[in-house]
């Protein structure tokens, strides 16, 4: 089996009738089940605090009781990180994750007529300053995973429906979004000066990952902190926002590679792996005989020996998708 053919079978296998085992015979039963399916170890990377679990099982029993799909987001810079070759579009690290998904879903999706709404969320509003990637990069990734939905749509059940909210549409303008972060940068700048601590190993190390270098910064030794200022009014005037967000990040359920909420499930991005797509690259790893999908972070990329097979899938186009890396 080659590369292309293993691809194709995987894809199709999406499509293969999932049946439940028994019908619940009320909504709490179905909220059970459904809790039951989504919790799964299967896919799950790591423990979920009981209390934690409780406020999951809540948000699926609300979704019952209201009969409406089940509600799950994904939070996600919404870019490719721009030193990989890969960049500005997306590729089989975003093809793979979303395969992943509709796997750990379809039992949900064979068990409640209304399925799930699984939504991701983009937090492109901020990246182009932040991170000083061009918005053409960041439109034209957008551009990218939109055709990659619309590709699997040939292959996800029909009750599983993915969208993008892009957390731009929160704001009334991207002047009112301007003006909050600056206060919100201005306050914490503030509570920095008057309680100053340096940054952590790890957090600048994510910072020199995800940052593209601009010329000021050869004279300025403290752009770092004035990243990490950004990102974390960032979050603060996120938090802020009442009219939708709350919907999404407490009373729904988020899915996601690590935990940062109470209501996430963590279930990582592939079988092997928690890397998160957008700044990482798909690839297979033989594996008896056959291959399994896994996605690499830029450590792994440096790290690994591999090899290029060629592919080519009808929908699928671009030179992200002509070749694939192959893992010994």
């Amino acid at each position: 089996m080659n590369a292309q053919e293993y691809i194709e079978s995987q894809l199709q296998a999406l499509k293969d009738t999932e049946l439940a085992n028994s019908v619940p015979r009320n909504e709490e039963e179905m909220a059970d089940a459904i809790f039951a399916i989504l919790m799964s170890k299967k896919f799950r990377k790591y423990s979920v605090p009981k209390e934690n679990q409780e406020i999951i099982r809540a948000a699926i029993g609300k979704n019952v009781a209201n009969d409406e799909s089940i509600k799950i987001s994904w939070p996600f810079g919404g870019y490719k990180l721009w030193r990989l070759e890969e960049a500005p579009k997306v590729d089989w690290a975003e093809l793979f994750s979303i395969m992943y998904f509709i796997r750990w879903l379809k039992p949900v999706c064979a068990l409640y007529p209304k399925g799930v709404e699984f939504t991701f969320w983009v937090d492109e509003v901020v990246i182009a300053q932040m991170n000083n990637i061009p918005q053409k990069d960041i439109d034209a990734y957008q551009d990218s995973f939109s055709g990659l939905l619309k590709f699997i749509q040939l292959w996800q059940p029909l009750n599983l429906k993915f969208e993008v909210f892009l957390e731009r549409s929160q704001y009334e303008s991207n002047e009112a979004f301007q003006e909050g972060l600056a206060k919100e940068m201005n306050k914490l700048s503030q509570v920095r000066a008057a309680n100053p601590e340096p940054l952590s190993d790890s957090a600048v190390r994510s910072i020199e990952m995800n940052v593209r270098p601009v010329p000021e910064y050869a004279h300025d030794p403290l752009w770092r902190e004035k990243v990490d200022l950004m990102h974390s009014a960032y979050y603060n005037l996120q938090e802020q926002q009442t009219r939708i967000r709350p919907a999404y990040t407490r009373a729904n359920i988020t899915a996601f590679s690590v935990f940062f909420e109470p209501n996430v499930i963590p279930i990582g991005t592939t079988k092997t792996s928690i890397a998160k797509f957008w700044v990482g690259v798909g690839a297979l790893k033989k594996r008896d005989g056959s291959f399994i999908e896994t996605v690499l972070s830029p450590e792994q990329i440096n790290s690994s020996n591999s090899t290029r097979e060629h592919v080519h899938l009808d929908g699928l186009e671009g030179k992200n998708f002509s070749t694939i890396r192959i893992l010994s």
